[in-house]
């Protein structure tokens, strides 16, 4: 029989490095978020009255605590089993004064990739991958480059007036893959080798730590099969490359697909893919696996609230219960929002996917 561990629903604070237990007490209310799409960003309101200095003055307005830069880290759970839901630096201070309450602030941070957000450029890179513009990108911003991504080779990839991080975004997008940031390590990896780093899901029942879920299983946007065309120039051929429920390989395990109940039911949806124009076969064949699997992997897309899971973090999965056979099972989280105020404590609210259903019968 599983248990549950019992702790103060607190957050605790790093300020500037160094825990900061005056902040904690100070903390009204906060707001910790990630997703696969963006930055991770952080908002928390303190009370900025009390006594300082001897006598009573503004608590946060000297900058010598919380200042523009200062670093910021934030973690839930019980003491020896804390979860980091956030570490970034803060990038814009709020003062409010209101007329019936005491005095606050709030301050909003980004994580690190806040760098890569702010750089914009207009360049190309010639017969490069993925990987190899990745570790240029990190280099250039004092980051180490960690890649597992085995995509082509491209003969031109061009930026055009995007930031850093919105022009790699894209490229892994391509080639079936996420970037996040862990310390001073940028990672660019597919979703499989994603999730080996996320330990054991954690547990979630409706009517117990579930406290809210809704889930919708949708053929709208669901394909048989991808396919890209173009023209391969130094062949002087024409490309034709597709990719079906194959590419989910072990991903699907003992689910139902999208794909398969599609087919069963309104018939086979063949799509081919006209945005793009890839001058190779390799560079096709990537993106026709990466269109179909980012569209089948949102057959079943959820959002829910927890009593507070710290271990639900974008990139992990977790297990739900308590919802039928099928949608019963685990999920992949697309975005996790850890919030804390006086009034209900540690809430967790996340956005879920999976590929498939489970069996009804």
């Amino acid at each position: 029989m599983s248990t549950e561990t019992a702790y103060v629903s607190t957050p605790a604070l790093t300020v500037g490095g160094s825990p900061d237990d005056l902040a904690v007490a100070n903390l009204l209310s906060l707001s910790a978020e990630e997703d696969t799409a963006g930055m991770a960003w952080c908002e928390a309101t303190f009370r900025n009255w009390g006594t300082r200095r001897g006598g009573p003055d503004y608590l946060y307005l000297s900058r010598d605590v919380l200042d523009f830069g200062t670093d910021l880290a934030v973690s839930f759970g019980p003491d020896g089993d804390r979860h980091e839901v956030f570490a970034g630096r803060v990038s814009a201070l709020q003062a409010e004064y209101p007329a019936d309450d005491v005095a606050r602030l709030t301050v909003l941070a980004e994580d690190g990739l806040q760098g890569l957000r702010m750089k914009r450029r207009t360049r190309t890179f010639a017969d490069s991958s993925t990987a190899d513009i990745a570790d240029q990108i990190a280099r250039e911003h004092g980051l180490t480059a960690d890649v597992g991504l085995d995509g082509p080779t491209r003969r031109v990839s061009a930026q055009l007036n995007q930031s850093d991080l919105a022009f790699l975004r894209g490229l892994a997008r391509a080639d079936d893959g996420e970037v996040w940031l862990a310390g001073s390590t940028l990672h660019v990896a597919r979703r499989p080798d994603r999730e080996q780093d996320a330990g054991d899901p954690p547990r979630l029942t409706y009517g117990g730590n579930l406290l809210s879920f809704s889930v919708r299983a949708d053929l709208a946007h669901q394909v048989s099969s991808l396919a890209v065309t173009g023209w391969s120039v130094a062949d002087k051929d024409a490309i034709d490359e597709s990719s079906d429920s194959s590419a989910l390989g072990a991903e699907l395990g003992d689910l139902t697909g999208g794909s398969s109940i599609l087919d069963d039911t309104l018939g086979s949806r063949d799509e081919r893919v006209v945005r793009a124009v890839p001058l190779a076969a390799d560079d096709a064949r990537a993106w026709a696996r990466a269109a179909y699997l980012e569209k089948a992997r949102r057959f079943v897309c959820g959002s829910g609230t927890t009593g507070g899971t710290p271990a639900a973090r974008v990139g992990s999965r977790v297990t739900l219960a308590g919802l039928g056979p099928m949608f019963d099972g685990d999920y992949y989280v697309t975005r996790a929002r850890h919030t804390f105020d006086l009034t209900h404590g540690y809430r967790t609210h996340i956005d879920v996917e999976r590929a498939g259903i489970g069996a009804t019968s």
